[in-house]
């Protein structure tokens, strides 16, 4: 299924430090929740200890969200900044280990419970970037569930593969492609159904009175937007969007808007709304960040306001970029307090887009339809990105977050500003371009140095890049092979630079220092 704006790219709308962590954890915490719930349980998280998992894991929000998704805690809800508290008044019996497992993913989860039946489960899951995940096994069976559908699993042991395969053709009828089943050993079986609607009752009433199902579960979504939706898409290339424009004369807010309503099933002002509501709490995090919020377990305080400060004082001159600086911090600042925030593309890069957009829009009087189109042309460009790579800094660097983020502001503010198609992809391209190679290496294991400034030179650069674009400059390489070569990079970089927490600033004498502070404060 080709990438959504607001599943994939703008989003989620979260608490914590990292999207990667904290949002994908407790997403993940959401679903085993639904297979077992925690309440007089003994959970038992593995992390694989080459994984970045293992050294990130409590500094960069992964047990937050974890724990406050196993307690049935919304994403922002303002107890999950006291999480360990809540975890010890509720009694969660939850135990991590660092262990030695085949892991193809560098976060990967592995998870056993037994719960107060004597039932055990244990799920394999990964966090694949920006908030994403993937259940790729459950109970043995290869699974693929990425919280986009209501998922209903009947698990059954029988010594009757003709009667499992006639349960089957009952669900497979019922609910026509929607269903799936799979063996696992010689008698355990596992019947999946895929829907865009709660079909639990319909499935209990299908087995009904059957002994060997041990149980039946409904798994929600954990993603706004859901799939299955039957619309075409109406484009899938970046080749073909731009042959749009061209002939409809459109422009790529508008394009996005097509893409999204058909992807999503639902029609354009549902879509326009969704943005709408995503743009206020990005602004609400600016106007929040820009106040000052406390949360103890961070390295830096409060600094947005020293670029008004000294613009009073006179000490530097007032401009757009300053602006953009002020609201780029007061965003990671929200961030860093545990306040409300959209990853866009990821948690660590949230600063970037919101930042620049808001900050020229502000600075040029520009009204709040235009900045939700900057928004929706942002997320487009990033859908682009999302269908060829990653977002996870874990595989590729930061080059995939902030670069990304770069890429997107600046085909919106292209957008804002008044420019075409051609030109959103052309600034995206050379923004892009300017940051093939940025490597991960959060200080202190916190998501805040050298987060800050690499979303600070994201939100420029892209500036930069849309004032070329606008003028004219020729980006040379298309936008395509950018992220062909990003691909590349990627793949090349060493693991210590892939937010391991080992390499570059990372391991720094000043960088072990803070976080030996941090651990014991």
């Amino acid at each position: 299924m080709k990438s959504s704006i607001f599943n994939d790219v703008i989003g989620p709308v979260m608490r914590g430090p990292s999207s990667s962590h904290t949002a994908a954890s407790h997403r993940i915490g959401t679903v085993f929740r639904q297979l077992c719930p925690p309440e007089n349980s003994k959970i038992v998280v593995e992390f694989h200890k080459g994984g970045s998992l293992a050294t990130t894991y409590e500094g960069q929000g992964t047990s937050m969200g974890l724990i406050t998704g196993l307690l049935g805690f919304d994403i922002l809800d303002p107890r999950m900044k006291e999480y360990k508290q809540h975890s010890r008044e509720q009694n969660l019996n939850l135990e991590f280990k660092i262990s030695d497992y085949k892991a193809t993913n560098p976060s990967t989860y592995k998870i056993h419970a037994v719960n107060h039946d004597n039932e055990a489960f244990e799920m394999i899951a990964v966090s694949t970037g920006g908030g994403m995940i993937e259940i790729l096994e459950i109970n043995g069976f290869g699974v693929s569930i990425l919280g986009d559908y209501y998922e209903t699993l009947v698990y059954s042991v029988s010594s009757s593969e003709a009667e499992m395969e006639n349960f089957f053709r009952k669900l497979a009828k019922t609910f026509q492609s929607g269903a799936k089943l799979l063996r696992h050993n010689s008698n355990k079986y596992l019947f999946i159904v895929k829907s865009r609607l709660p079909v639990s009752k319909t499935v209990m009433e299908i087995f009904a009175g059957n002994r060997d199902v041990l149980w039946i579960r409904q798994i929600d979504p954990v993603l706004p937007v859901l799939s299955g939706s039957e619309a075409v898409l109406p484009f899938d290339s970046t080749e073909a969007l731009l042959k749009m424009a061209g002939e409809e004369k459109c422009d790529l807010a508008g394009l996005a808007l097509k893409y999204e309503s058909a992807r999503a099933g639902i029609d354009s002002t549902e879509v326009l709304a969704l943005m709408k509501d995503i743009t206020n709490h990005i602004k609400h995090s600016i106007d929040t960040g820009m106040t000052g919020k406390v949360y103890e377990d961070r390295i830096l305080g409060h600094q947005a306001h020293f670029i008004s400060e000294a613009e009073k004082d006179k000490k530097i001159i007032s401009t757009p970029l300053n602006k953009i600086i002020s609201y780029v911090t007061a965003i990671m600042e929200s961030k860093s307090s545990m306040e409300i925030i959209v990853a866009a593309p990821t948690a660590g890069s949230c600063g970037a887009l919101g930042g620049a957009i808001f900050a020229i829009a502000e600075a040029y009087n520009i009204d709040s339809d235009a900045v939700i189109k900057a928004f929706m042309t942002a997320g487009l460009v990033g859908v682009l990105i999302a269908d060829e790579y990653t977002f996870a800094a874990e595989e590729g660097g930061c080059q995939v977050e902030c670069g990304a983020a770069s890429g997107m502001a600046a085909a919106g503010l292209v957008q804002l500003l008044g420019g075409n198609a051609v030109q959103a992809i052309n600034a995206s391209s050379m923004a892009l371009q300017n940051f093939l190679g940025l490597i991960c290496d959060p200080v202190a294991d916190r998501v805040e140095v050298p987060c800050l400034g690499k979303n600070i030179l994201a939100a420029t650069n892209a500036l930069n890049c849309a004032i070329m674009s606008l003028s004219g400059f020729d980006p040379v390489i298309p936008l395509d092979e950018v992220i062909e070569a990003m691909i590349l990079v990627g793949n090349a970089l060493p693991r210590e630079f892939c937010c391991t927490g080992t390499g570059g600033l990372s391991i720094t004498p000043t960088s072990r220092m803070l976080h030996k502070k941090l651990k014991l404060s």
